[in-house]
C-alpha cells in the first residue's frame, strides 16, 4: 500500500544504514581533536612548570594556550556532526586533567623535582591520560 514515495522496508532500512554510516563517518574527527588537545595541554604544562617557571613568558604560554583551546573549540563547533556523547567525554577529561593537576601531580612533581624537565614531560603525558580515554570512549560510541 505505498504510493511509490515511501518505498519498501528494505529500502528505508538501507537508507537509514547508509544515513548512520555518514554520519558516523562525519563525527570520526572529534576523538583525534580530544587527543590533539591532550598533547596541548601536556606541552602547556610542560612548558609553564620547567622552561618559562617564573615570569610574564609563563602568562604569554597560558595565554597561548588558551587561544589554542578557544579556537579549537571554535573549529569544532563548526563541524557537521558530533559524536553520542561528545561533550559529556570533553568535560569529564578536562574536570580529570585539571582536578589532577591541581591537588595531585602538579604538588608532588613540584615537590620532588622541581623544575626537571623530563619529570614534568613525563607528569603532563600522564595527565592527558584521561584525553586519551575519551578519544576512544568517543569512537567506541559512534
Amino acid at each position: 500500500m505505498t504510493d511509490g514515495v515511501a518505498g519498501t522496508a528494505a529500502e528505508n532500512l538501507a537508507k537509514a544504514e547508509a544515513l548512520r554510516a555518514r554520519t558516523a563517518l562525519a563525527g570520526r574527527w572529534y576523538s583525534w581533536y580530544l587527543v590533539v588537545l591532550g598533547l596541548v595541554s601536556a606541552a602547556e604544562i610542560t612548558l609553564v612548570e620547567t622552561v618559562f617557571a617564573e615570569g610574564f613568558a609563563r602568562y604569554l604560554v597560558i595565554g597561548a594556550w588558551s587561544a589554542c583551546l578557544v579556537l579549537g573549540s571554535w573549529w569544532a563547533a563548526r563541524r557537521t556532526a558530533l559524536p553520542i556523547k561528545a561533550g559529556s567525554c570533553l568535560i569529564a577529561a578536562i574536570a580529570v586533567w585539571f582536578g589532577a593537576y591541581l591537588l595531585l601531580v602538579g604538588p608532588l612533581v613540584r615537590w620532588q623535582f622541581g623544575t626537571e624537565l623530563l619529570p614534568w614531560a613525563m607528569a603532563a603525558l600522564g595527565l592527558s591520560v584521561p584525553f586519551f580515554i575519551a578519544a576512544a570512549v568517543s569512537r567506541m560510541l559512534r
